[in-house]
Parts: structure tokens; C-alpha cells; sequence
């Protein structure tokens, strides 16, 4: 089945990033560019969310992950990107709260798709294979990225 593509204003809002690794680094550094405030937790991060954590651009809870990160505030979605077994938690507890949730290691347990972006200032593209062909929906985007910016270019300038 295919998701609806849904453009949300993320400013201000807070979204867990549960995991530390590449994918979370990945998953992030996109977010970083819609104005949402992001918490990870995990006990290790990549050099990559090491450095956004010290620069003061994402908050770092090193622990493991626990249900009573949802105490301190409201969490508007939640990326759950470690392993299958913190993922599933993460899942469950996010269901248990109605929050939205997304599972990098399970598409059947994803409320929602974590989608490609291509972003040229206001413009963005958003792509997604249905949560089944990575490649695909990760060559669609590299494509995208690379067009978007002279399209706008040629088409829209003034």
C-alpha cells in the first residue's frame, strides 16, 4: 500500500531520535533543515552526532534508551533507529502514547516513512518506495537533489 505524503511544519517541535548511528546521523542531519528541536539517546554516538551534540544543534542523552524519556516533554514523532530489539520497545511505548513512530529495522511496525528528501529553499521533494527498495527511493532522491536547484533555476528565475 502506498503512504500519503504529508508536509508537516516541524518548527519548534520536539522529535527522539532513539539510536546513535549511521542512520540516526542520516535521519538527523535531514531534519536539521526544518526547524524541529532533536533529542538522541544513546549510549555511543557517530563522530557525525558526536560533533551536532557539541556544536549545540541536537541535545544527547547518553543512555540507553528508557520509557521515561517520554517524562520530560512532549515528543512529536519519534525515529527509532538502533537495533531491533530498542526499536521494538521504542515502538511499543510510542503506541502506548499515541505518538507517531518509525522503525528503520521493521517498515511493518513504521506509522510513517522517513522519506528521501531534495530541498532547494522553500521547495522540497519528498520520495519513498513504499519502505521496500531503499536503492530505488536512494537513486530517485540523489537525482532530485541534483536537479531541483537548476530547475528552479531556469524555470522560476525572475
Amino acid at each position: 500500500m502506498a503512504y500519503f505524503p504529508m508536509f508537516v511544519n516541524l518548527d519548534g517541535k520536539h522529535v527522539l531520535v532513539v539510536g546513535g548511528g549511521t542512520v540516526a546521523a542520516r535521519r538527523v542531519k535531514t531534519l536539521l533543515d526544518f526547524g524541529c528541536r532533536i533529542t538522541v539517546v544513546s549510549p555511543e554516538l557517530v563522530p557525525e552526532l558526536s560533533a551536532l551534540a557539541e556544536d549545540g544543534r541536537i541535545l544527547w542523552k547518553n543512555a540507553h534508551y528508557s520509557p521515561e524519556i517520554f517524562r520530560e516533554e512532549s515528543i512529536f514523532f519519534v525515529l527509532a533507529a538502533a537495533n531491533g530489539q530498542v526499536n521494538g520497545a521504542a515502538v511499543k511505548d510510542c503506541r502506548e502514547r499515541r505518538i507517531p513512530v518509525n522503525d528503520a529495522s521493521a517498515k511493518e511496525n513504521c506509522d510513517f516513512y522517513f522519506p528521501g528528501i531534495a530541498k532547494e529553499k522553500e521547495t522540497v521533494i519528498g520520495v519513498t518506495a513504499g519502505g521496500g527498495d531503499h536503492k530505488l527511493a536512494a537513486a530517485l532522491t540523489k537525482g532530485l537533489k541534483n536537479w531541483l536547484p537548476e530547475f528552479i533555476r531556469k524555470t522560476w528565475q525572475a
